[in-house]
This record gives C-alpha cells, sequence and structure tokens, in this order.
C-alpha cells in the first residue's frame, strides 16, 4: 500500500523534501479556519495542489512581480522547506523564492564603448615629451 504525503489541497512542509520549480497558473482568494481568515493561494501549472500564502511568501511575490496578482500568471517560483518561527516555536514551514535569470545570474550591462584614440600617424615620431612636472 503507498501512503501519499499529503491528501489536502495545499501544499504543506511536509510535501517536499527539497526545492522545487512551479509556474503559476492562477491565484485565487479562498477562506480559511473558524475565523473566516482570505488568504490568496497559488495554483500551478504541473500540481493540483496550491500555495496558500502567508505574509512573508505574498511579499515575496509582490516585491518581484507587482501587488496585481493577474501578472503573477506563467511565472517561475521556487518553493522549499525551511524551519519557521510559528508562535515563538520553530515550526517546519515553505518559503518562495525567485529563481534568478538564466545564465550566469549577473544583471546584463551595456558594455562600455571603446575609448577613440587617434592613428599612431597622427602622432609625430619627432614630437618632444616634456615629461619633466614643474611644481
Amino acid at each position: 500500500m503507498v501512503l501519499l504525503a499529503s491528501t489536502s489541497r495545499f501544499f504543506k512542509a511536509a510535501d517536499l523534501e527539497h526545492e522545487k520549480k512551479f509556474r503559476i497558473k492562477s491565484v485565487t482568494e479562498e477562506v480559511f479556519g473558524e475565523q473566516k481568515e482570505k488568504k490568496p493561494v497559488v495554483w500551478f501549472t504541473k500540481d493540483e495542489r496550491g500555495l496558500a500564502l502567508n505574509i512573508i511568501n505574498r511579499r515575496t511575490l509582490q516585491g518581484a512581480f507587482g501587488d496585481e496578482t493577474d501578472g503573477w500568471v506563467g511565472k517561475i517560483i521556487i518553493i522549499y522547506p525551511t524551519t519557521v518561527d510559528f508562535r515563538g516555536k520553530p515550526t517546519p514551514g515553505l518559503r518562495v523564492r525567485i529563481p534568478p535569470p538564466k545564465g550566469n545570474g549577473q544583471p546584463v550591462t551595456a558594455k562600455a564603448p571603446e575609448p577613440v584614440l587617434p592613428p599612431a600617424a597622427a602622432v609625430g615620431a619627432d614630437d618632444e615629451l616634456d615629461d619633466e612636472i614643474n611644481f
């Protein structure tokens, strides 16, 4: 008999042993708990489970992709298990981060133009330079 790590609609820390990349399919708002707390939930293209966003993970995604969740669709995120502080106790939890851009991870910058030097023939071979500097 094979036991599934989770039968929940939502990811839990026990569901991931190491970090994993996901592409965002949609973002919805779901109601949780007895207090009927509304939280955004990120859904993915290749997994049926969603990630209910706590304030830290929500701010990470907002910082990277903006406040409008419609703009998050198609973006790739990494979810990783870690230990978090929950009511003063270390507890297994999930965090998100944004993967670095492809390539070497360094931002693309414009190459500085090469300095323009006069051709060697323009400088006379007989020109005398005065290297002495008077103070």
